[in-house]
């Protein structure tokens, strides 16, 4: 090829992408990046080889999420469930996992639905290993975690919420936020996947691929997105399926330790999903707490939300401590 033809086609080239570039941010596409206002929270998670990431021992302090909010607290025990204020004399124990919904994400320590039920159920002692972030696979994981480090747990409860289906598989979409979320200590993702004869594979953590100017050019940040949609499009289609296979799991590795397991549903299923978690549940005799945290506003006009934030507020984690507390009641 003559110099005055490669010089040509080059230019051609830069000229593509540069246009490329233009469009996509002329249509609302940005460089990848990482929100700022993450850097002001406290560090709250460190790496995990296993489990991705666990929350960081110690009290965390936050500062109000909007100018009608106030300091709250995230304390992490040395065995990185959250506070509840227990007691402990030698009671049989409860452990709730799941992901933020569970662990109180935005909400002080005695504030959370477990810090709730502990205080209207002196003779067990509530435990809350949930971790924001977290999915199915993750908690199973933090559940054979658990089962090694403790006896006498009674009863297993998993916070469920459809997303988890997303997270399970470490979903391209699920994969972005973990990166725009980095400064939260998230970083690499276990995730689940199922062979030919659908037994549960346990893949190690993945990280979201960061190709050189991703911060800098959209069209390079736009071939990430697209990358890590194309690795995880198998395991998507498979999503329900491979969360029904964990959750079974985690029933099966309760009563192998001589606990029982119940599913909590912590959010509105639309009516085709319920029905299809329920007939699983039926189908493979996993009882169930249907208990969907209150979101928007109360009949009083009061918010269920965190303003700033989003997450459930004090209000939505009363509601559903009550909810579960009428489940509690009944035998296990």
């Amino acid at each position: 090829m003559k110099l005055k033809d490669l010089l040509l086609t080059i230019s051609t080239i830069l000229i593509i992408l540069l246009v490329s570039e233009l469009i996509l941010r002329f249509k609302g596409s940005k460089p990848r990046n990482t929100f700022d206002f993450i850097i002001n929270e406290p560090l709250t998670n460190k790496v995990d080889p296993i489990l991705g990431w666990l929350p960081i021992i110690g009290k965390h302090k936050f500062k109000p999420w909007s100018n009608e909010g106030k300091i709250t607290y995230l304390t992490i025990n040395n065995d990185h469930s959250r506070s509840t204020s227990i007691e402990k004399i030698n009671n049989k124990k409860i452990i709730f996992i799941g992901g933020s919904l569970t662990q109180g994400w935005a909400v002080d320590d005695q504030e959370t639905f477990t810090s709730l039920i502990q205080k209207k159920n002196p003779k067990y002692e509530i435990y809350n290993y949930g971790v924001g972030g977290y999915g199915g696979y993750q908690s199973l994981l933090f559940l054979e975690k658990i089962f090694k480090e403790n006896s006498d747990i009674e009863l297993v409860v998993y916070g469920f919420i459809p997303h988890h289906e997303v997270r399970n598989v470490a979903a391209g979409s699920w994969m972005f936020l973990l990166n725009l979320f980095s400064t939260r200590g998230f970083v690499s993702l276990p995730y689940a996947s199922l062979d030919k004869n659908n037994n549960l594979i346990k893949n190690q953590p993945t990280s979201y691929i960061n190709l050189p100017l991703g911060t800098k050019s959209s069209l390079v940040a736009k071939i990430e997105k697209k990358i890590m949609k194309i690795k995880s499009f198998a395991r998507e289609r498979k999503q329900t399926e491979i969360s029904k296979t964990i959750i079974n799991k985690m029933n099966l590795l309760s009563l192998k330790n001589n606990s029982k397991f119940k599913f909590l549903i912590l959010e509105d299923l639309n009516e085709k999903k319920f029905l299809s978690y329920k007939t699983f549940m039926n189908t493979n005799n996993i009882s169930y707490i249907n208990c969907p945290m209150p979101r928007g506003m109360s009949s009083l006009g009061e918010s269920y939300s965190v303003k700033g934030d989003g997450h459930p507020n004090y209000l939505s984690h009363a509601a559903t401590s009550e909810c579960i507390n009428k489940y509690l009641k009944k035998k296990f």
